[in-house]
């Protein structure tokens, strides 16, 4: 996919951390001059463009939009504050305070920020192996300034890597990180919504391989946690034991544990 990165109509200026977004992500960068999207995408045979708004990074390709917003995890956090929900992911993973956490399939970043939440001061770390996701979400979580402290802490102590989670785990040594996590993208999508639909749109649709799990395996020193479509057999394909989830929802987990 060719991407290029412009500005908005009525900026058509390189800001500074547009400057160290263009730096990071080595998108090309091209002059909007007055010109619409679409024209502009077909001048420089471009399959999307993004377009640095205020609040971020903004990935357009036609009518839809793609931009980082924390609107999952702020609902799941709130829950948690103001009637003591249990989440079915926290629970699933043990996640206890300091916690490292390595969200091998960041996509938008919902599970990752609620980790960052109940972890406190572990290291969050997302990774994503499509680069246009990894830039735009995890440039929105840099600059992202919402009115709840709590939620901008957790939103920002999470660390974004554009790398495909085999490739880093293989990097790393044995024991290095307390939970690993996975969250493919499902086969039929759960909500209907504009983001999710772009999200699916540039999101990497790969079934995880065995080889990854044996990895995250080897890395974890707490437990693996799969998230899945409760009627899919991927966690008898992969080796996971079911932990969470009934036969009328949706969305199952399965745990490894660490040996």
């Amino acid at each position: 996919m060719h991407l290029i990165v412009t500005t908005t109509q009525s900026q058509d200026s390189v800001s500074v951390p547009m400057a160290e977004f263009l730096s990071e992500s080595r998108f090309p960068y091209v002059p909007r001059r007055g010109l619409s999207l679409a024209k502009l995408a077909a001048q420089n045979g471009a399959d999307a463009v993004i377009v640095w708004e205020e609040q971020g990074p903004v990935l357009r390709a036609g009518e839809e939009k793609l931009f980082f917003h924390p609107s999952m995890a702020k609902s799941r956090i709130a829950a948690h504050r103001k009637q003591g929900r249990v989440d079915n992911m926290v629970k699933a993973c043990q996640l206890q305070p300091g916690d490292s956490f390595l969200d091998c399939t960041l996509g938008m970043g919902a599970d990752a920020i609620v980790a960052s939440y109940f972890s406190g001061t572990g290291a969050i770390t997302g990774l994503e192996s499509q680069p246009a996701l990894a830039a735009v979400i995890g440039w929105g979580m840099k600059l992202y300034r919402g009115k709840m402290p709590w939620l901008n802490q957790a939103v920002q102590r999470v660390q974004v890597i554009a790398v495909h989670h085999r490739d880093y785990l293989q990097m790393q040594p044995d024991r290095s990180q307390d939970i690993i996590y996975f969250d493919p993208m499902f086969s039929q999508p759960l909500l209907q919504s504009q983001p999710i639909s772009a999200l699916r749109r540039y999101a990497n649709h790969d079934a995880l391989d065995p080889c990854s799990i044996d990895e995250a395996c080897r890395v974890a020193r707490k437990r693996v946690v799969l998230k899945s479509e409760a009627g899919l057999c991927e966690f008898e394909r992969l080796g996971f034991r079911r932990v969470e989830g009934s036969k009328h929802n949706p969305i199952a987990y399965g745990v490894i544990i660490a040996t």
